[in-house]
């Protein structure tokens, strides 16, 4: 890691740890073995972050999403899985801004079927780029949800990123893959303030997705 690498890191990690001292966090930075609240096999964390409880977050900070490889962290976050109260996180400086968003913060499968619910009602009465957006919200949050349950340490992840992962790990198939990314692309133009064609179909293909990916992983 260069000069300037190493730099832009450690300003990083402190901007992560600050954040979470404001939400009353206890936070160690580059912790050491006797830091550590248990064994991870040699491995060493940006940042320990605890509760007055004992409960809390082994973090790994990094510059980029799309430059981080998760395969990795996976047996590291099974590991912490394995103690309650635990959890393993990557934080990337693409997320950092949203630090305010926590892991706790993923809606509830209860609250997740509703707002589809919602998208599907906006559908219904033909309010076809608020059924997009709505129901792309969805979208993410099954997909954070989803890598949550698998033990894949991404649920902070820009949604590009988490999309590709997931894929890469074995979470989405590769037409899910294909489909996604097209209506991603879509998702952006809308967003970001473009015109857009005909949102009929893609809206609809949207909820038909996201009803799928819903009952696959409720199943």
């Amino acid at each position: 890691m260069t000069l300037s690498a190493t730099h832009a890191h450690m300003t990083l990690e402190a901007k992560v740890a600050q954040d979470y001292e404001a939400k009353g966090f206890a936070v160690i930075r580059d912790p050491q073995e006797q830091d550590l609240p248990f064994n991870l096999g040699g491995y060493s964390p940006d940042l320990v972050v605890h509760t007055a409880e004992g409960k809390g977050f082994i973090v790994e900070v990094k510059d980029r999403a799309e430059r981080t490889s998760v395969d990795r962290f996976r047996e590291v976050a099974a590991t912490v899985a394995q103690h309650a109260g635990w959890r393993f996180l990557l934080v990337t400086g693409d997320d950092v801004s949203e630090q305010s968003i926590s892991a706790d913060d993923l809606l509830s499968w209860e609250q997740v079927e509703t707002k589809l619910e919602t998208g599907r009602r906006l559908l219904d009465i033909q309010e076809y780029e608020g059924a997009f957006v709505a129901i792309w919200g969805v979208i993410e949050a099954i997909l954070r949800k989803q890598a949550q349950l698998a033990q894949i340490p991404i649920e902070r992840l820009p949604a590009s990123s988490l999309i590709n992962h997931l894929y890469s790990q074995g979470e989405l198939s590769m037409s899910q893959f294909d489909q996604m990314k097209e209506l991603f692309a879509i998702r952006n133009r809308l967003v970001h303030g473009y015109q857009t064609a005909d949102l009929v179909q893609p809206t609809q293909d949207l909820y038909n997705l996201a009803h799928d990916l819903l009952e696959s992983v409720e199943t």
